[in-house]
């Protein structure tokens, strides 16, 4: 799947544009920072008739192998399609503003600081130090702070993929802010959502990045 505009994946950008390009990017490298743009996507706002009916039209994944870790994967990648396929739009959004936005406080947190604890200094600021030594920053007008879940994700998208003016991260920098601001902390937010009565949809969805993220631990563990 392949997605390249929306609001969402403009949560962050990056410093003032230069006339640089990014180089080609791996195909399985591209594939990964279409993911992060998919769930950038569906952690930014309750899918659209559109980007359910795209998700729903995807090809499953092909297993390479018998690792048990991918099966889990291409799995919950079908059961999320045939969840695209279940869910209506106007279902999508109620399950969203249950889940996520709530009458004074969510029921689920998306925001990283909810489940990290920072010696000293908050995570937000922390977060906001990181970005900027990669020349990434929040756009203005954006609403949700550089620590909300599609905000991460975006970020893990350009660090992969590039952007105008940026080119794609050393494995090395793209393993550090994983390990960091993914793997620390989004398994217990999915699980979270997983448990939730109002879950449905974002049930499937959070099955998904549960499993994108542990093999995205195993492939940069050893990239």
């Amino acid at each position: 799947m392949t997605l390249r505009s929306g609001a969402h994946r403009r949560a962050m950008s990056q410093a003032p544009a230069t006339s640089a390009m990014p180089g080609p990017v791996a195909a399985e490298d591209q594939v990964r920072a279409d993911f992060y743009a998919l769930l950038a996507h569906l952690y930014g706002a309750a899918p659209d008739a559109v980007l359910l009916a795209t998700i729903a039209a995807a090809n499953p994944l092909r297993v390479v192998g018998q690792g048990g870790a991918a099966r889990d994967l291409a799995a919950s990648w079908r059961a999320l399609l045939a969840a695209s396929v279940a869910t209506d739009a106007a279902a999508a959004a109620e399950e969203y503003q249950c889940l996520f936005i709530g009458v004074g406080k969510s029921e689920v947190s998306l925001y990283a600081s909810g489940y990290l604890d920072s010696a000293g200094n908050s995570v937000l600021a922390e977060l906001r130090a990181t970005l900027a030594r990669l020349g990434l920053g929040r756009q203005v007008g954006v609403n949700v702070y550089e620590d909300h879940l599609t905000a991460i994700c975006e970020t893990m998208r350009v660090l992969i993929g590039g952007a105008p003016g940026i080119a794609p991260c050393p494995i090395a920098q793209q393993r550090e802010f994983f390990a960091v601001y993914v793997m620390s902390w989004v398994t217990p937010c999915c699980n979270a959502i997983k448990i939730s009565p109002h879950a449905n949809y974002y049930r499937r969805v959070a099955e998904f990045t549960d499993f994108f993220v542990a093999i995205e631990r195993d492939s940069l563990a050893i990239g």
